[in-house]
């Protein structure tokens, strides 16, 4: 059973003509439209569930169902398509989720996207590196305005213009920038020497970069407002993205190393407890059973990559080293091998 009726919410009653519906929507929403009152959320919830009630109401199966049982039986024959509700705002007024944009974000400038190639032994044991890329930079000399100007009289110095739009909900308002002085506020009236009214001038800029144990090959790392400035606006961020590179030994799986480890028939048959076995941080002495198949992984604990006080581990994948260039005598010895 609906908690409140649709019939109540739209204040009509059930006999309503579809025309009559619409009328009341379209008055009620625009009375308690969020816009309009923008310091009441409980105009808010109204406006919802308004716009609920007409997406029932207003959909000849929906209401059908509901007449009869109570309950819409789905969305299915939603006006909208599907969409929730910022997005119908959002259909309406040019995005803003409640369609008109209160807080308007003052202009960012594009962000810095940079690569930086990374050996294993750098991932292993993390690293600094001292960045140097260019980008554009506030102008010192206008702060960023392009110039000296006046307020502009288009928009009263407020950046951007109030517009009125025929919606389905009524006469709406919207924000859009001023064609004027394109946001800025101003009307340039002498232009900066020192950006050519630009507002921003290209410079290096230098970042230290503290990179952690363990980072992953693609992973990102974000610096606010180290990206590009741009007039009357601010920075953008710096994103950085990390390539390990490839190891002549070892092959990175996670946290853990993999490696092929070559050993000779006598080795495998006989065994050895006392194998050289190289690691990311130096060499140690590795036992291999008697018996040993080509092809079996070996795991040696705590030997692969750190990351967040955890250590993976070295995987060793067991290979026949097959000598190409003997002698008589010892292609003779293999040759009268029996077993």
């Amino acid at each position: 059973m609906m908690s409140k009726d649709y019939y109540d919410i739209l204040e009509v009653d059930r006999n309503a003509s579809k025309e009559d519906i619409k009328k009341s929507y379209r008055k009620l929403s625009k009375k308690y439209h969020p816009d309009l009152n923008p310091n009441d959320p409980e105009c808010e919830n109204r406006f919802k569930e308004i716009a609920n009630a007409y997406s029932v109401l207003s959909d000849d199966e929906k209401k059908s169902n509901y007449d009869r049982f109570g309950d819409e039986n789905g969305q299915q024959g939603n006006p909208f398509g599907g969409m929730g509700f910022d997005d119908i705002f959002s259909s309406f007024f040019n995005g803003g989720g409640n369609g008109f944009n209160r807080n308007p974000q003052r202009n960012r400038g594009s962000d810095v996207r940079i690569k930086i190639d990374l050996s294993l032994e750098e991932v292993f044991s993390g690293t600094s590196k001292k960045l140097k890329y260019k980008r554009n930079e506030t102008c010192g000399g206008c702060g960023g305005k392009g110039g000296e100007g006046t307020k502009c009289n288009r928009c009263n110095g407020n950046g951007f213009l109030v517009i009125q739009q025929n919606t389905p909900f009524g006469v709406m308002r919207n924000r859009i920038p001023c064609d004027v002085c394109a946001g800025q506020k101003i009307k340039i009236t002498k232009q900066c020497n020192t950006c050519n009214g630009n507002g921003v001038n290209v410079k290096e800029h230098i970042v230290d970069i503290e990179i952690p144990k363990g980072i992953m090959d693609g992973e990102m790392m974000r610096f606010i407002g180290s990206g590009n400035s741009i007039k009357n606006g601010t920075y953008g961020d710096l994103l950085i993205q990390f390539v390990e590179k490839s190891h002549n030994i070892f092959i990175r799986r996670g946290l853990d190393l993999h490696q092929k480890l070559s050993l000779n028939y006598k080795d495998l048959v006989l065994g050895n407890d006392n194998v050289e076995v190289v690691t990311i941080d130096g060499k140690i002495r590795f036992k291999v059973r008697k018996g040993t198949q080509i092809g079996t992984m070996l795991r040696v604990p705590n030997k692969g990559i750190i990351r967040e006080n955890k250590r993976g581990d070295m995987i060793l994948e067991i290979w026949l080293d097959i000598p190409t260039n003997l002698t008589e005598e010892e292609k003779n010895k293999i040759t009268n091998l029996t077993f």
